[in-house]
C-alpha cells in the first residue's frame, strides 16, 4: 500500500482521515470509531481488529451493566468521584470524560481494583534573594540587607522570614498523619525556588487487558497560601482511599476511616494533630455518603451522634463549643439542611452528613438554611 493510497477503516467501512485516525497493528480506524474505545485504553498500535471488534462488544454490555448500577457511596471532590454500588460490587469513576459523558462509564467489579494511592502537584514560587520568603511576600530583600541594611532591618527581615517559614512548613509541605501512608511520588519541582501544594490527584491501577496505563484525576486545586483548601483536599483524598480500602475487602464496612482519628498510621505511631491543622479530635467513622445519610458508620450510638455538630462556616465536625476546624462558634440551635444541588434533606434527629447521600455534594454553608 503507498503512502498516499486511500485507507478504510476495518470496522465501519469509511474513508480514514489521515489526522484524525487510530493505526492498528493490522488495519485503521477512522475518526468515529475511534471514539467508541473506551476513555481509559491504551496501545491500540499494537492490538488487532479482532481486538477493537471485542472490545466494542464489551463497551456494548457495559452500558447494560451501568444501566442496574445503583450507587451507595461516594468520595471525591466536587467535580470528580468514585462512586461504589456495594449490592453488586461494582464501582466507576465518575469524571469528566468522554464515556461518563456519554451515559456509559465503565463499571468494574471490586477484583479488579489492584492498587490506589495519593499524589501532591506542586507549584514553584520565586525567591530572589533566596531567603526562604516568596517575592510576594517579601518585604525585605536579602541582597540589599547583605550590601549594609542597618540591624534594624536585617531583625524585621528575620522575623518576617521566620514567621513565613512556620506557616510555609506547616500548612503548604507536611502531610496530615492520616493522609502519610497513602502519598507517593508527586510531581516535580524546581529545586530553585519555594514548593507549595498546588493541588492532590488520587489514582489507581485497574486489571483489565485494555487498560494499561494509571486511572487518575484531581481531588482539587487549591489556591496559594490557602490553608483550608489543602486541609479539605487532603480529607476528601483520604476518603477516596478509604473507600477503596473497603472495595478491596469485598465491601467489609469495617475500614477505620476518618482524619485525624485516633488510630495507628501506617508508621506504628499513634496519630497526633499535626501541627498548622486544626483537626477534629473524635473518630469519624466514614467520611463519604452512605446509603441512608448517615455520616457515621451504622453502629454508632445515638447518644454519641448527637454531641457532633457542622459548622456552618468550613463543614467540619466538631463537638465542643467551638470549631476545632476554624473557631466558629457552635450555633444555639442546629440549623436545617437542604442541598443546593439536588434538594434532598435529612430526617428528623438524622446526623448531617459531610456529603449528600443523593448527589454527592459536599454538604457546606451553602446548604444551611
Amino acid at each position: 500500500m503507498g503512502l498516499f493510497d486511500k485507507k478504510f477503516c476495518d470496522i465501519c467501512g469509511e474513508k480514514v482521515n489521515t489526522l484524525t485516525q487510530q493505526k492498528l497493528s493490522d488495519g485503521y480506524l477512522c475518526s468515529d470509531c475511534k471514539k467508541k474505545l473506551g476513555s481509559f485504553t491504551s496501545g491500540w498500535k499494537q492490538r488487532t481488529v479482532e481486538d477493537v471488534k471485542n472490545h466494542l462488544q464489551l463497551r456494548e454490555q457495559n452500558k447494560q451493566k451501568y444501566q442496574q448500577f445503583n450507587c451507595s457511596a461516594v468520595a471525591g471532590g466536587r467535580n470528580n468521584s468514585i462512586q461504589v454500588d456495594f449490592n453488586n460490587h461494582w464501582f466507576i469513576f465518575a469524571i469528566d470524560n468522554r464515556d461518563y459523558k456519554s451515559g456509559n462509564p465503565q463499571v468494574f467489579d471490586f477484583s479488579q481494583l489492584q492498587d490506589f494511592w495519593m499524589e501532591q502537584e506542586f507549584r514553584t514560587l520565586s525567591d530572589s534573594d533566596n531567603d526562604g520568603i516568596p517575592d510576594r511576600m517579601d518585604n525585605f530583600d536579602n541582597r540589599q540587607m547583605n550590601n549594609g541594611q542597618n540591624s534594624f532591618g536585617r531583625m524585621n527581615m528575620g522575623m518576617n522570614g521566620m514567621n513565613y517559614m512556620n506557616n510555609m512548613q506547616t500548612s503548604m509541605v507536611n502531610v496530615p498523619l492520616s493522609a502519610q501512608p497513602f502519598i507517593r511520588n508527586s510531581s516535580s519541582y524546581s529545586s530553585s525556588g519555594i514548593k507549595e501544594v498546588s493541588g492532590i490527584d488520587v489514582c489507581f491501577k485497574v486489571s483489565d487487558p485494555y487498560i494499561t496505563g494509571t486511572i487518575s484525576f484531581s481531588i482539587a486545586n487549591i489556591g496559594s497560601g490557602n490553608q483550608m483548601e489543602l486541609m479539605q483536599a487532603y480529607e476528601s483524598g483520604v476518603q477516596v482511599m478509604q473507600l477503596c480500602q473497603q472495595i478491596k475487602q469485598g465491601g467489609a464496612q469495617n475500614v477505620n476511616q476518618g482524619f485525624g482519628q485516633q488510630t495507628n498510621n501506617a508508621y506504628g505511631q499513634p496519630q497526633q494533630p499535626m501541627d498548622g491543622y486544626a483537626q477534629p479530635q473524635q473518630t469519624m467513622n466514614q467520611g463519604y455518603a452512605q446509603p441512608n445519610g448517615a455520616f457515621g458508620g451504622a453502629g454508632a450510638a445515638a447518644g454519641t451522634a448527637a454531641a457532633f455538630w457542622n459548622c456552618p462556616s468550613c463543614g467540619a465536625q466538631s463537638s465542643g463549643a467551638f470549631c476545632q476546624n476554624c473557631g466558629t462558634k457552635r450555633p444555639e440551635q442546629q440549623r436545617s439542611v437542604r442541598c443546593d444541588k439536588c434538594g434532598w434533606t435529612p430526617a428528623p434527629g438524622e446526623q448531617i452528613p459531610r456529603f449528600c447521600p443523593n448527589c454527592g455534594d459536599p454538604i457546606d454553608a451553602n446548604d444551611m438554611r
